[in-house]
């Protein structure tokens, strides 16, 4: 029940966002955005997801943080250009969202360092900080540093907190394309100052549309590449926002006027294609790959799990609940953190 009153309230978010379809050439830009957007860019290394340079870091202290670690705001420049010219000028024009934002756990003991990853709406720190029990992964051995995605919390245009993810994704093919972009490409350049900062890894955890961002990234740069991951845990995981977006939206007014002109899921999913997980193989070995998901979700419902879990040739770890009340999910998140000790992914620990 509380997963489909969020999905309602999405749907409302996104509606005055979602452009108006012209039933005349709705089809035949969507199908020219996807000849563009696949054209050369589906394999790696891809031109869509070039390797940034490393960043210049603002590092704000924000004093001391729970189990002797020291909490710092991270901010810097997002270099990100996109990819499809026609978007460039829309880019620039949200001005918040050109600035990359991370708050920082630190040990200053080089530990492995996790990248979380929010879900849609998300962006405050507090808030992730408690999603994601951040305590319990400083407790055992690793760093923590909470992202911000592109058009969300501080990088959404406007004021208040109902402004976080109106914009991404969205029903605008060509601004959802660009921002899995940009998210990946800020994402690289955090996990390269990490490093230089001596993270001895680096790995990401996200939930929901930080699933799919997480997924995304473990399919573009993996331990050898630049800004690349050692390991990545998918949870409560998107795969395919083009099956998400028909079937959320089958009764929406949005979709109706879709189908009338023409657009289907597979043109969607052909649009999406260039940042799909599933298109592309992990570049991380299967044992640094894990999948946690619930069996009563109702936002990203369990065959998206299935469906990334089958595609990292992974068993994925189930807890009983949903995707907001994530009733179970301690046994999991156990198995996953024993998973990664068990690779060498730990360094020294806190006592609480």
């Amino acid at each position: 029940m509380i997963d489909r009153s969020v999905v309602r309230f999405m749907e409302r978010r996104m509606a005055p966002r979602t452009p108006k379809i012209d039933p005349k050439d709705a089809r035949d830009n969507l199908a020219e955005l996807a000849r563009f957007y696949g054209d050369g860019t589906l394999g790696t290394p891809s031109p869509f997801f070039p390797v940034p340079a490393a960043p210049a870091m603002t590092v704000t202290s924000q004093g001391e943080g729970p189990l002797g670690t020291h909490v710092v705001d991270l901010s810097y420049a997002s270099e990100y250009e996109p990819f499809l010219p026609a978007a460039r000028d829309l880019h620039l024009r949200a001005t918040e969202n050109l600035t990359a934002h991370a708050r920082w756990w630190t040990s200053d003991r080089g530990r492995p360092t996790i990248v979380l990853l929010h879900g849609w709406g998300g962006g405050n720190h507090w808030v992730t900080a408690r999603a994601f029990v951040v305590p319990y992964w400083l407790r055992h051995g690793f760093d923590v540093a909470a992202f911000v995605l592109p058009f969300h919390g501080a990088r959404a245009p406007g004021t208040g907190v109902a402004k976080s993810g109106a914009l991404f994704p969205s029903g605008n093919p060509m601004r959802t394309n660009e921002g899995f972009g940009q998210a990946i490409h800020d994402l690289r350049a955090l996990s390269l100052f990490l490093r230089s900062r001596g993270a001895s890894s680096v790995g990401a955890m996200g939930m929901s549309l930080g699933g799919y961002t997480t997924a995304l990234w473990a399919s573009i740069a993996g331990p050898e590449d630049a800004g690349g991951l050692d390991f990545a845990v998918a949870m409560i995981p998107a795969v395919s926002m083009s099956r998400l977006f028909w079937r959320h939206g089958e009764h929406s007014p949005q979709r109706v006027k879709a189908a009338k002109a023409g657009i289907t899921e597979d043109l969607l999913a052909e649009a999406f294609a260039v940042h799909a997980p599933l298109t592309r193989p992990a570049r991380i070995p299967r044992e640094r790959l894990a999948v946690i998901a619930g069996k009563g979700d109702r936002i990203t419902p369990p065959e998206q799990a299935e469906a990334l879990a089958a595609h990292w040739g992974v068993t994925a770890h189930w807890f009983e609940g949903g995707h907001l009340a994530q009733v179970g999910r301690g046994d999991a998140m156990r198995a996953v953190r024993r998973q990664l000790g068990g690779l060498g992914f730990t360094g020294r620990g806190f006592r609480s």
